[in-house]
């Protein structure tokens, strides 16, 4: 029923890894959850979901899709982690081939996020920086320092804020006024602070994906993100249509 985007202006912020949380913590309530790669030629999103070896299809596979697509039937094909299925560039085995062989044809993007929404209760799409306009509400991650703040910027000015629920901040030790100034100077809603999170790293060394532990600031914020995107879901009611181009956790402009 819903979607939800998470992008950045910066790299080797953790989108994936915030990606893979929200499916994670929203399977263990019991939602039917499905992550994306939102750019199938570049993303890493199975080695976040720890899928890299499970069968079924990715992005390759539906280079050629032509028709209506069944939501439920691709969901039975992709990997499943965890309780969440994981639509991702790149293929399963030893030596890796590329991500995705060509370019998918026109709207077919479109059309596969349609049909999961519909066979789904909720869709977590990895933007690797560049969101689809008009596709869902989607969330900025934003370093805490002056070179994040100013690439979150350009991203602003190249992307525009009509899709965006609000920020992120992510950083080591980030002050909570810090982040206040960095949300009020970019005139968007403050959603929360991701600090480094040995929890993460601890995952990665057990092959299992993020936010699967007892406690970890990623954890914390994927279930307040889960938390926010049902709130939205309620308050549209079960029966209306999945809302596009509103970034509707809230309204846009200074917290």
């Amino acid at each position: 029923m819903t979607v939800l985007g998470v992008a950045s202006g910066s790299g080797g912020v953790g989108c994936s890894s915030l990606v893979a949380a929200i499916g994670v913590r929203a399977a263990a309530r019991d939602l039917r959850v499905v992550v994306v790669d939102g750019n199938p030629m570049r993303g890493g999103l199975q080695v976040s979901m720890a899928a890299e070896h499970v069968p079924g299809h990715r992005w390759e596979h539906l280079v050629e899709v032509d028709g209506a697509i069944d939501g439920t039937r691709l969901i039975e094909r992709l990997p499943s982690v965890e309780g969440v299925a994981v639509l991702s560039a790149g293929r399963a085995g030893i030596a890796l081939e590329r991500v995705c062989p060509e370019p998918l044809p026109e709207g077919v993007l479109d059309e596969v996020l349609d049909a999961l929404v519909r066979a789904v209760d909720l869709v977590v799409v990895d933007w690797n920086g560049l969101p689809r306009p008009g596709l869902g509400p989607c969330v900025l991650i934003v370093p805490a320092d002056p070179r994040g703040l100013a690439d979150a910027e350009v991203w602003l000015g190249r992307c525009g804020g009509e899709d965006l629920a609000g920020l992120l901040t992510r950083g080591r030790r980030t002050e909570r006024r810090i982040a206040e100034a960095i949300a009020q100077g970019l005139g968007l809603p403050l959603l929360g602070e991701i600090r480094d999170d040995r929890q993460v790293l601890a995952a990665q060394r057990r092959g299992v994906p993020p936010a699967t532990g007892r406690r970890g600031s990623v954890r914390r914020i994927a279930d307040d993100l889960v938390s926010a995107v049902l709130a939205a879901s309620d308050s549209l009611g079960a029966s209306d249509p999945v809302e596009r181009g509103h970034g509707s956790f809230g309204h846009r402009g200074a917290p």
